[in-house]
């Protein structure tokens, strides 16, 4: 009778044990929201080489996160350009080539600096925009003509905002950038880009060398009005 009493108690111990396991990892899981993996997403200026994911992956993990946006019309306007390596380098150097050109030679140091952050990412990814796509559109829908460069930009927007979040979310900085319009020649002939391109940002990602600052929201009662 002892000896089924111990077993008893040994078989109920692992079972509390196994089933306090599990219910811990469940409300690890039901507790990480949607809105948890929006909050990953931060700007991260200080960025590194050191990826553990592969370059394959990370193509086709943005190229999956853009695939997932909506868009006007279904029109699918957004054009992505992802650089590694040699190329995220070149498109860098190329940056500051322009910069150097456009900034007073007493700040430039500043924005070289600022520059050379960027290049020492992991990877850079461009956004364009699509004009034939748009202006065909216009010409489709005259009522709206106006309309779809918005939309376009709300587009590009979204495609941005769902790569940076799907980088945040496998534990990589990245931080937006908007040296365009004045590079966008210079980038274009050097990467063959299509004319019909627009270059609408650039978005330098890597591993996280330095944490995001703290981020001061302004009052909810500021940016919110709930009314029923």
């Amino acid at each position: 009778m002892a000896l089924l009493e111990k077993i008893g108690h040994v078989l109920t111990s692992d079972i509390t044990k196994d089933f306090k396991l599990k219910k811990r990892v469940a409300e690890e899981i039901h507790e990480l929201t949607f809105v948890d993996h929006l909050k990953k997403r931060r700007s991260i200026y200080v960025l590194g080489k050191k990826v553990h994911y592969s370059q394959a992956y990370l193509a086709e993990l943005i190229q999956a996160a853009v695939r997932s946006c909506p868009s006007a019309l279904n029109s699918q306007s957004s054009r992505v350009v992802v650089l590694f390596g040699e190329s995220h380098e070149k498109f860098w150097d190329i940056v500051k080539q322009v910069q150097r050109k456009l900034v007073a030679g007493h700040v430039f140091a500043g924005t070289e600096m600022k520059i050379e952050q960027c290049a020492a990412g992991f990877g850079t990814v461009l956004f364009y925009e699509d004009q034939q796509i748009i202006q065909r559109l216009q010409k489709k829908i005259p009522f709206n003509a106006g309309d779809f460069p918005v939309w376009s930009e709300q587009t590009s927007g979204m495609a941005q905002y769902a790569v940076w979040t799907a980088l945040a979310d496998s534990g990589i900085g990245a931080c937006l950038q908007h040296y365009n319009p004045s590079i966008d020649s210079a980038v274009a002939d050097y990467f063959k880009i299509d004319a019909s391109w627009l270059l609408r940002a650039q978005l330098v990602f890597g591993s996280i060398e330095q944490d995001a600052e703290l981020k001061h929201d302004p009052q909810d009662g500021e940016r919110f009005r709930i009314l029923v």
